[in-house]
């Protein structure tokens, strides 16, 4: 910028040498026009031509103030454009010629910030689209991996149980360790079965529709008390809608919660809180499962994601769990409007 202020002023000192000139030609000329009219005096002429130049000097003065001007104004435009600012804008239109310059300079200017803006909406939509696409696939992916463990572990798993029952039915009564080891091995195939069925369930995508979070998170506890004949709680404190956004990463959260839970904690237990405040929400899953401890499970792929889908709404989530202690799955959500506002959003 020091630069260009540099260049400014070496033009602003021509110009004013120009005009210097200028008034020099008008006294030579007034000195010439005086030797045309009569023989004056040495005097004469010096006093003709000394007026002259003054008189050039002051009109050509004043006819190029405003050219100095408009010339400084286009110099430290053309610097701020070079600089990226293209929101920048000339303060005048202009004089004379330079008028219709400067004005194209304007348009241009803002033509560019247009096609920059345009450029970066268009950046914006390409990153959304990819990541729509690779949500998609996660979400194709998913679906597979639940079709195929439900066609072949799943059903292998129940076929095993169906055996193990029929193979202790036909033990003679006296069979004693048989039996026992039997109706045990039976009991590990039910139960691995069950828990297949909870990771296939939390593998297939649920989407809200039309429902509400709060009748999606009863729902899901609903289908737990029936599968797994786990007593359920559900407290919802407030119903003002959500962006639908929100509400499926609120609901995918429960769900892993609640899934691994069924599948790692074994509880006879499980509450859902759900408050919503005047700009904060707090979703709190607890269970009165076996524990773990939180330093030794960090890479477990279900705690991974509910802290991935927490920070995309901006969400805080912690957990909170030890063995033989159950566990408490805590996300508040700051910062959220209400009513109308979010009704536009």
């Amino acid at each position: 910028m020091a630069r260009d202020d540099g260049r400014s002023d070496g033009r602003s000192l021509g110009i004013n040498w120009q005009i210097a000139g200028f008034g020099l030609v008008i006294g030579a000329a007034g000195a010439l026009a005086a030797l045309a009219l009569g023989r004056p005096s040495l005097a004469d002429l010096l006093i003709g031509g000394a007026l002259g130049a003054a008189v050039g000097g002051a009109v050509g003065f004043v006819l190029a103030r405003p050219l100095k001007r408009d010339l400084r104004e286009l110099s430290l435009y053309a610097a701020l454009l070079a600089h990226g600012q293209l929101d920048a804008r000339l303060p005048g239109e202009g004089t004379g010629e330079l008028r219709y310059l400067m004005r194209q300079l304007d348009a241009m200017a803002v033509s560019l910030a247009e096609q920059v803006a345009a450029i970066r909406r268009l950046a914006a939509e390409r990153q959304a689209l990819s990541q729509q696409a690779e949500q998609v696939a996660v979400l194709e992916e998913r679906q597979r991996l639940a079709r195929e463990l439900h066609d072949t572990v799943s059903q292998e798993l129940f076929a095993l149980a169906m055996m193990l029952g029929a193979t202790r039915a036909i033990l003679p009564e006296d069979s004693g360790d048989a039996r026992e080891q039997l109706s045990r091995a039976e009991e590990v195939a039910r139960r691995a079965q069950a828990s297949m069925r909870g990771l296939i369930r939390a593998l297939r995508p649920v989407e809200l529709g039309s429902r509400s979070l709060a009748a999606a998170l009863e729902g899901l506890l609903d289908e737990v008390a029936e599968r797994q004949g786990i007593a359920v709680d559900l407290q919802v404190q407030g119903q003002d809608p959500l962006p639908a956004g929100i509400e499926d990463a609120l609901f995918r959260i429960a769900q892993e919660a609640v899934s691994n839970a069924v599948r790692h904690g074994e509880p006879t237990r499980i509450a859902v809180t759900l408050r919503r405040g005047e700009s904060d929400l707090g979703l709190t899953i607890l269970d009165n499962g076996r524990g773990f401890d939180p330093a030794t499970a960090q890479a477990h792929i279900g705690l991974g994601s509910m802290r991935e889908r927490a920070a995309e709404i901006g969400g805080q989530l912690a957990i909170q769990s030890r063995p033989g202690a159950g566990c408490t799955v805590h996300l508040r959500l700051t910062g959220l409007a209400r009513g109308k506002e979010e009704d536009e959003a």
